[in-house]
């Protein structure tokens, strides 16, 4: 009986929490003259109290310009701005450490690699040809492509997190971090809100 009213009163020990988030907000990438939109979905599972591992699949686009307005003889305005996007795809896959946990409060780091398919149109080389040197009446731009428009790259990424947990079940948040890849694209820094439910 004693055993029984024993192994009775004992918890069972916790299952590690999971986690289904979308993670959406805005960064620089290149030199930081490029500003976008990143969106993500992340599944993330813990298999220890401070301890996690997280997939997710993202996608960014960004894009900027070299402003060029041009006025005629008439007195008109003429916008010759040179216009550039890039987007991409990316999974990632990170471990968690979860250094400041408790019933609602969740702030940490994550740490991981990545494959990135991304599409650019950004010119590796470009030149402008004022109506002096070429007597045409507008300035002319040249472009020219020594990269491939389409990239397939590894890189790693690195964020930092804090969000609070509604109810054990709703958790809103914010993260924000740094990202490199093999292809040289760098997106620095990035904010975004954090939006999950954990079962």
């Amino acid at each position: 009986m004693l055993s029984f009213q024993k192994s009775f009163s004992q918890s069972p020990q916790p299952q590690p929490g999971r986690m289904l988030a979308v993670n959406i907000g805005t960064s620089k990438a290149g030199t930081g003259d490029m500003r976008g939109l990143v969106l993500g979905v992340e599944y993330e599972k813990r298999f220890r109290p401070k301890l996690s591992w997280s997939s997710e699949l993202g996608m960014t686009i960004h894009d900027g310009e070299d402003l060029l307005i041009v006025t005629t003889d008439d007195g008109g305005q003429q916008d010759l701005s040179y216009r550039y996007t890039t987007a991409g795809a990316q999974l990632s896959g990170k471990l968690g450490w979860h250094f400041a946990k408790s019933e609602h409060i969740d702030v940490g780091l994550k740490l991981g690699g990545l494959v990135r398919y991304q599409s650019s149109s950004v010119a590796s080389e470009r030149a402008v040809l004022f109506p002096l040197a070429t007597g045409y009446p507008l300035p002319l731009t040249i472009n020219r492509n020594f990269d491939p428009q389409r990239t397939v790259s590894v890189g790693g990424v690195f964020q930092l997190f804090a969000r609070y947990t509604f109810n054990k079940t709703w958790s809103l948040g914010a993260l924000t971090g740094l990202q490199v890849d093999t292809n040289g694209d760098a997106f620095f820094p990035s904010l975004s809100l954090n939006i999950g439910r954990r079962f």
